[in-house]
C-alpha cells in the first residue's frame, strides 16, 4: 500500500508545478516558524505578571507582606520590653509562601501490584477550580535588624535577642540589635 502512495507521488513530481508546490510549502513552513518565534508564550505572561507583582527586592508581594506584618508586631511587643524604648525592625524573608493541597487517595490491589490513584480535593466540583488547601507554610525568616532607643544596653541586647530567637526560631547570629539614632538626629 506504502509502495504503491511513494510510485504516485513519484509519478507526480515529474511535473515542474508539482516541485513548485513542494517547495512553496517548505518555504510558508519555515515562514510560519520563524513567526512563531514572535508570538508571546503563555510562560512568558506568566513570568511577567510574576515580576509585576515584586517589589524591588525580587520577592513576591506575598512574602513581603508576609514580612511586613511580623514587623510591625514584633516593633508593638519589643517596645514593650522594659529599656527597649521605641524601635523599628527590619525582617528579610527567603523564598514565598508554599501550599500543600489536600488529596483523595485509592489504592486498589491484583496479584502482583498496588496501585495508587490519587487526587487534589476540589472545593468548587462545577468550575474546577479552588483545591482544599492542607497546608500553607510561610516564607523563612533569615535575618532580622533592630534599632531601638535602649540597643547600646548589653541586658536590653540580650533580651531583645532571647525574644526574637524565640519568637521566629531563628539563632541569634542572624538577628542584630542596635541603637537608634534620636530624632534630633544626634
Amino acid at each position: 500500500m506504502l509502495k504503491k502512495a511513494f510510485e504516485k507521488l513519484k509519478g507526480s513530481m515529474n511535473n515542474e508545478k508539482s516541485v513548485r508546490l513542494i517547495v512553496l510549502g517548505g518555504v510558508a513552513g519555515l515562514i510560519c516558524i520563524l513567526l512563531s518565534s514572535w508570538i508571546p508564550d503563555s510562560e512568558k505572561k506568566t513570568d511577567e505578571s510574576m515580576m509585576q507583582a515584586t517589589d524591588n527586592s525580587g520577592l513576591p508581594e506575598e512574602s513581603q507582606r508576609y514580612a511586613g506584618i511580623l514587623e510591625e508586631r514584633l516593633e508593638e511587643m519589643l517596645s514593650q520590653i522594659d529599656g527597649v524604648g521605641s524601635c523599628r525592625v527590619m525582617i528579610t524573608v527567603s523564598g514565598s509562601v508554599s501550599y500543600s493541597y489536600a488529596q483523595n487517595a485509592e489504592q486498589q490491589f491484583s496479584e502482583n501490584s498496588r496501585e495508587v490513584k490519587s487526587q487534589h480535593v476540589i472545593l468548587d466540583e462545577k468550575t474546577g477550580d479552588s483545591a482544599l488547601i492542607e497546608c500553607a507554610k510561610n516564607p523563612e525568616v533569615i535575618g532580622v535588624i533592630i534599632a531601638c532607643e535602649g540597643g547600646e544596653h548589653n541586658v536590653v541586647r540580650e533580651e531583645i535577642i532571647s525574644a526574637v530567637g524565640a519568637v521566629l526560631d531563628i539563632p541569634s547570629n542572624r538577628i542584630c540589635v542596635t541603637k537608634k539614632i534620636s530624632e534630633s538626629g544626634y
